[in-house]
C-alpha cells in the first residue's frame, strides 16, 4: 500500500501520483492551441491551481512558454502603476527574461499604467521569446475590489481584439483563474463588457475517473469510494481528504461506516471556524455583499428541492455558485453535495438570515467594502445591465414596451438611435416606454436598448423572432384525447405524504367535456408555429417538450395556432389538468401511492416518503416514451411543469363547478412536476407559481381545446 499517494493541501506538482484528470484538462489545452482566452472560474478548492500547474507541464512539451502571476498578494497595492509595475516583475521572474522588469518599468514612466503594460508584454516578452507564451493570473478574484480593476480587464481585453491587426500578438495569450463571475469583471457598464474568452468548467469527479484510488485502497474499496461519492457528490478536495483519511488503516477497517466516522468528525461535528473550507464557505455567503437575505432565501429553496432556473446574470445564483454550496446543472441550481447540504441545513439558514435592515447592514459591510462602495456612489456613476428578454413578433417592424429601470433616466437610445420622450415627464415604478424596432429580418434579431440615467445608465437586450404569418404551420402530430365530464377531490388528503398547505381538498364537478393533448406540446411543433426553437434541451431532439418558456409566450403561440388552424386551443385550467392527471385516482399518483421512473421522468434520488428510489435523468424525455395514465395521456407526472391558465390562489374549501381560479394575481400555476424534481412535487395534487414572464427549463404545456 502506497502511503504518499494522496495530497490534500496545496497546489499538486505536475508528477503528483493522486492528480485526477477531467475534462477541464484536455478543453484548456486545446482552447489555448487555438489561441482562446480562458477562464477558469470555480470556488475554492476545486483544483484550480493544480490543473494549471499540469496543464503548464503539457504547454512545455509542445513548446509553449507559460508564466504565472499570482495576484493575492498585490491586492495590497492601491495604485494602478504600483500594481502593474508588480505584474511585469512577476512575468519577468516566471519567464526568466533577460531585461530588468523594474528599470525597464521605470524607464518607461512617460507611458501610463495600461499602455506600459501592453508595452512590455510586447516590446520585451515577446521580443525575448520567439515561441507562443501563455500568462495564467491566478486568484483573478483579488483584483475585483480594486478601483482600477476594470482599467486591468479592459488592457486584456484590448490586446486579445488586437491580435486581428497585429501578428506578433498572436503568440501571446491568458488564462484567468479564480472565485469570480465574467460579469463582475467590468464594472463601469458604459465600457464593453468583458465579452471574450472561453470559460472552461470544472466538473467535480465521477466515479470512473478515481479508479486508481481503487487500486491503492485496496481491492475491496468500492463500496469506500461508493461512500465518499455519496456524501461528496466528487468535489475533489473532499474526495481526495476522505480517502487519504482512510487508505492507511488496516484492510478490515476500511469500510462505508468509518467513512461516516470520518465525515463526522472531519465536517459535521467540527465547527464551522476550525475548518478552513467550511468558513470560506460561510464568509462568502454572509459577507462582503448587500443580498444576504435574498442569497439564504435563494439557497433554502435549493435545500427544499424546489425548482430554481439558474440564471449567470444574478449575483445571488453567482454567489451561491461559487460559495460551493450549490452547482448549476441543465440550467437549473441544484444542492452540491450531502456534507454541505448537512452543515450549512436550513436551521443554519434560519440563525443566519438577518432579521431587519440594521442586522443586514452589518452582516452586508465590511469596512473595505464600505470604502469600495464610497468611491464607486460618490466618485464614478453605476452602471448596470438589466437583463435579455425574448419578443415573437410577426410583422418586420415591432413596437415594443419596454420597462424602465430607473426613475432618473434622461435620454434613451434603441440600436444607437435616440428614442423620443415625453416631455417634463418623470418616471415612477413600473413605468414603461414603447420602442420601436425596425427592418426586422426573418429569425432571430439581436436588439438592445440602453437608459441614459442621472446617476448610472442601464442597458436591456432583446432577442426578436421574426416570424411572418405565410410561416405559420399546423403542428404535426397534434393528437388529442375526449376528456369526459365528471368530478373528482381536488387537492390533497391531509395524511398524504409530502402534501403541501396549498393543496387544501375540494369537490369540483366539470360539467362539460373537453379534450386534452395526448403529450406535452414537442419542439418540432413549438418551432413550426413561432420560427425559433427556445429551448434548452435541444440535443435532447424535436420530439421532446418545448421548455423555456413563458406563459404570456404560450399565449403567443395559441394565439397563431388558432389563426393557422380555425381551432378554439387554449390552456387547461388548474381543475382540468388534475382532473386528468388523476384519471379516476385517489392516490398521490395515477399510478398508485409510488411513483417509479419507467412512469415518469423525475428525480429519482428522491422518491416520496416510503417509495424505491429510480434513475435520475438530469434532462427531459421525448414526449410519450413512458407510461401513460389510465385515460391515455403521458407525461402528466413529471418531464416538465406545465402551464396551466389560472391565476395562483387559495383553493376553496366548500365544492365548486367549473372552477377557474382567481380573477385576478401576480403569478400563473404550473402543475406535474419535471425531469428535476423530487417525485413529492410530481404528485397530482403539487402546485407551483411563478411570474408569466419566466422562461425556466422545466416548464412546458400542452393544449385543450372545447369538445365538438
Amino acid at each position: 500500500m502506497k502511503t504518499d499517494f494522496f495530497q490534500t493541501g496545496g497546489t499538486l506538482s505536475e508528477n503528483a501520483p493522486c492528480y485526477i484528470e477531467r475534462p477541464a484538462d484536455e478543453q484548456l489545452l486545446n482552447a489555448l492551441d487555438r489561441g482562446e482566452l480562458c477562464m477558469i472560474l470555480a470556488p475554492r478548492q476545486t483544483g484550480k491551481s493544480s490543473l494549471m500547474i499540469h496543464a503548464i507541464a503539457e504547454l512545455k512539451k509542445i513548446g509553449i512558454r507559460a508564466a504565472i502571476v499570482d495576484l493575492q498578494p498585490l491586492a495590497i497595492q492601491k495604485e494602478p502603476a504600483a500594481w502593474f509595475n508588480d505584474v511585469v516583475y512577476q512575468i519577468e521572474r516566471s519567464l526568466r527574461l533577460d531585461t530588468d522588469a523594474l528599470s525597464w518599468w521605470q524607464n518607461n514612466a512617460r507611458l501610463g499604467p495600461t499602455q506600459r503594460f501592453m508595452t512590455f508584454m510586447e516590446d520585451v516578452v515577446l521580443s525575448e521569446i520567439q515561441e507562443r507564451v501563455v500568462i495564467f493570473f491566478d486568484e483573478i478574484d483579488s483584483v475585483l475590489s480594486l478601483p482600477f480593476s476594470d482599467d486591468f480587464f479592459t488592457t486584456l481585453r484590448a490586446m486579445v481584439n488586437a491580435k486581428a491587426n497585429n501578428p506578433i500578438l498572436r503568440r501571446l495569450n491568458f488564462v484567468l483563474l479564480g472565485v469570480a463571475n465574467p460579469s463582475d469583471f467590468i464594472k463601469n457598464r458604459s465600457r464593453t463588457p468583458f465579452n471574450i474568452g472561453k470559460e472552461i468548467p470544472l466538473t467535480d469527479f465521477d466515479p470512473a475517473s478515481v479508479s486508481r484510488f481503487e487500486e491503492v485502497i485496496g481491492n475491496d474499496s468500492k463500496s469506500v469510494l461508493d461512500r465518499i461519492f455519496y456524501w461528496t457528490a466528487g468535489q475533489p478536495q473532499m474526495v481526495q481528504k476522505l480517502a487519504e483519511a482512510v487508505y492507511p488503516l488496516p484492510a478490515e477497517e476500511r469500510s462505508p461506516e468509518k467513512i461516516d466516522d470520518i465525515v463526522q468528525k472531519a465536517y459535521l461535528g467540527t465547527r464551522i471556524d476550525s475548518n478552513v473550507h467550511l468558513k470560506f464557505i460561510r464568509d462568502y455567503l454572509l459577507e462582503g455583499h448587500k443580498k444576504v437575505r435574498k442569497t439564504l432565501n435563494t439557497y433554502k429553496s435549493v435545500l427544499d428541492g424546489k425548482p430554481v432556473a439558474y440564471d449567470e446574470q444574478s449575483p445571488v445564483h453567482s454567489r451561491l455558485r461559487l460559495s460551493g454550496v450549490a452547482k448549476a446543472e441543465n440550467n437549473t441550481l441544484v444542492s452540491r453535495n450531502r456534507v454541505y447540504q448537512t452543515v450549512f441545513d436550513t436551521q443554519w439558514i434560519k440563525q443566519n438570515t438577518p432579521r431587519d435592515k440594521a442586522k443586514i447592514v452589518i452582516y452586508s459591510l465590511s469596512f473595505s467594502l464600505v470604502a469600495v462602495l464610497a468611491w464607486f456612489f460618490l466618485i464614478q456613476p453605476k452602471f448596470t445591465f438589466v437583463g435579455e428578454t425574448i419578443h415573437y413578433t410577426a410583422e418586420k417592424e415591432t413596437s415594443l414596451l419596454v420597462a424602465i429601470p430607473s426613475q432618473d433616466i434622461e435620454r434613451v437610445k434603441a440600436d444607437g438611435r435616440k428614442v423620443p420622450l415625453e416631455e417634463d415627464k418623470g418616471f415612477g415604478k413600473g413605468d414603461t416606454i414603447r420602442v420601436t424596432f425596425e427592418k426586422l429580418e426573418v429569425g432571430e434579431n439581436r436588439r438592445s436598448v440602453r437608459f441614459y440615467g442621472k446617476k448610472e445608465n442601464f442597458e436591456r437586450r432583446i432577442l426578436i423572432i421574426y416570424h411572418p404569418d405565410n410561416l405559420w404551420e399546423i403542428p404535426i402530430d397534434l393528437e388529442m384525447v375526449k376528456i369526459p365530464p365528471g368530478e373528482f377531490m381536488m387537492g390533497s388528503p391531509k395524511d398524504e405524504p409530502e402534501r403541501e398547505d396549498n393543496e387544501t381538498q375540494h369537490k369540483v364537478t366539470l360539467t362539460k367535456g373537453f379534450e386534452m393533448q395526448k403529450t406535452e406540446v414537442t419542439q418540432r411543433q413549438w418551432e413550426q408555429v413561432m420560427g425559433y426553437n427556445p429551448s434548452y434541451f435541444k440535443n435532447c431532439g424535436k420530439d421532446c417538450p418545448v421548455e423555456s418558456v413563458s406563459w404570456l409566450d404560450v399565449q403567443e403561440f395559441i394565439r397563431r395556432l388558432n389563426k393557422v388552424s380555425n381551432g378554439n386551443y387554449h390552456l387547461p385550467t388548474e381543475a382540468e389538468w388534475e382532473y386528468v392527471a388523476r384519471a379516476g385516482t385517489t392516490t398521490p399518483f395515477a399510478f398508485g401511492k409510488c411513483l417509479n421512473t419507467d412512469q415518469a421522468n423525475y428525480n429519482g434520488d428522491y422518491p416520496l416518503q416510503g417509495c424505491q428510489k429510480g434513475e435520475y435523468r438530469k434532462k427531459t424525455v421525448p414526449v410519450g416514451s413512458l407510461t401513460p395514465n389510465a385515460w391515455g395521456l403521458y407525461d402528466m407526472h413529471g418531464n416538465v411543469w406545465e402551464w396551466v391558465q389560472d391565476w395562483y390562489g387559495n383553493y376553496p374549501t366548500d365544492a365548486v363547478i367549473d372552477p377557474v381560479g382567481p380573477s385576478d394575481g401576480e403569478d400563473r400555476v404550473s402543475r406535474g412536476g419535471s425531469w428535476f424534481e423530487n417525485a413529492r412535487y410530481c404528485r397530482s395534487a403539487s402546485r407551483l407559481k411563478n411570474l408569466m414572464g419566466v422562461r425556466p427549463s422545466f416548464i412546458g404545456f400542452r393544449l385543450v381545446r372545447d369538445a365538438d
